[in-house]
């Protein structure tokens, strides 16, 4: 069996279109009409899959027992639910879902995801810490921004190489290399523009 090319971006822009909604040619802000209907989209998904990994969520009250105005990120909290079951099936349709109105979101806007993606994966990826196979010393830029023994260039005789590692809090949460350096989609977005622009004259 021939396997069919995974372009879930573009199955979406068919989807879309096939169902009358815009799909735009060049990155631009949705109205906000477009923009409240793919908030609800993905924050309805998300919570589809929370369910489906037997989790719920849950907001602070107030000493009077109700819910606090505040914004939603700031308040909400996932945790294991005693009374929820897991299911694999759901768990899995809630990933696919999330990712059909995550791409729909990205086609209102007219962005493509693949150069976004590669931007956000370099970024994730230089979170790591680059140490001295050797020694596990953590490395260095130089003064040419190429990494380097701490102290000392001609370590082990040259014979290092490169190993990434994770470094974590406590609490387990990852503590970014100082040589991470942050997505930028602004970029990304400008060179989407400009690109549809020359195809445009």
């Amino acid at each position: 069996m021939t396997e069919k090319p995974y372009r879930p971006q573009q199955d979406i822009v068919t989807l879309m279109r096939q169902f009358n909604q815009e799909v735009k040619d060049s990155p631009e802000l949705p109205d906000a009409s477009t923009r409240l209907l793919r908030a609800r989209l993905v924050f309805e998904e998300a919570l589809e899959f929370v369910r489906a990994c037997g989790c719920t969520v849950t907001m602070p009250s107030n000493a009077s027992g109700a819910a606090e105005q505040m914004p939603v990120i700031d308040a909400i909290a996932v945790q294991l639910d005693p009374g929820g079951t897991p299911d694999f099936t759901e768990y899995v349709d809630g990933c696919i879902d999330q990712l059909v109105v995550t791409y729909g979101a990205l086609n209102a806007a007219g962005v493509k995801a693949q150069s976004a993606w590669d931007e956000v994966q370099r970024s994730n990826m230089s979170k790591a810490w680059n140490h001295c196979s050797v020694c596990d010393a953590v490395l260095e830029r130089g003064s040419h921004s190429e990494l380097v023994h701490p102290g000392d260039p001609n370590a082990h005789l040259g014979e290092w190489r490169i190993v990434l590692k994770v470094h974590k809090r406590d609490d387990g949460k990852f503590i970014k290399a100082p040589t991470y350096s942050p997505a930028n989609l602004k970029r990304v977005i400008e060179e989407q523009v400009e690109a549809s622009q020359s195809t445009v004259v």
